[in-house]
């Protein structure tokens, strides 16, 4: 038999369990496609990023980012997509740069919202990029700040850049 109390916390957890999955959608139906991005950089004297050149559903420049598979977590992803994207293995997750988000509207009219990570590389480790036709990239570039901000394509990627410099003060 349960006690009002112990009946309270189930059904709450039962509550809270439906607004979770309740979450996979917006207000207007939209799904919702949970993601990370990277932002993969090596310290030396002044920090250099990596950015790869984007040629698949559009072209520019990008930092590591991908979707968060079922049963995976966040860091997980990050860790996943730096190898398939770059095929780098030597590298640290510093941080979740908490309060940062990055949504877009992307393919299949979904509402991406990536969480954003900064990553700490070496960038005389060579990168071996995905060969094939459905390749994402077609190239990499490990960059000053100057030429990240002139060459990323996307403002809240731009923006990711800012707070990322916020960090490093």
């Amino acid at each position: 038999m349960l006690f009002p109390k112990e009946s309270f916390i189930k059904d709450l957890k039962k509550i809270s369990l439906r607004m979770l999955k309740m979450e996979e959608t917006t207000q207007d139906n939209r799904e919702i496609r949970k993601a990370v991005t990277a932002v993969v950089y090596d310290k030396m004297h002044k920090p250099y990023f990596l950015i790869l050149k984007r040629i698949k559903n559009w072209e520019g420049w990008e930092f590591v980012k991908g979707g968060i598979k079922e049963g995976e977590t966040e860091e997980e992803a990050v860790k996943r997509e730096i190898i398939e994207e770059t095929g780098l293995q030597k590298f640290k997750i510093i941080k979740k740069l908490d309060n940062v988000k990055k949504e877009f509207i992307g393919l299949g009219d979904k509402l991406n919202i990536h969480s954003v990570y900064l990553v700490e590389s070496n960038m005389n480790i060579p990168i071996h990029m995905p060969q094939g036709d459905d390749k994402e990239h077609s190239t990499y570039l490990w960059a000053d700040v100057d030429s990240v901000r002139s060459k990323l394509t996307w403002d809240n990627d731009k923006e990711i850049l800012e707070r990322v410099l916020e960090e490093f003060k």
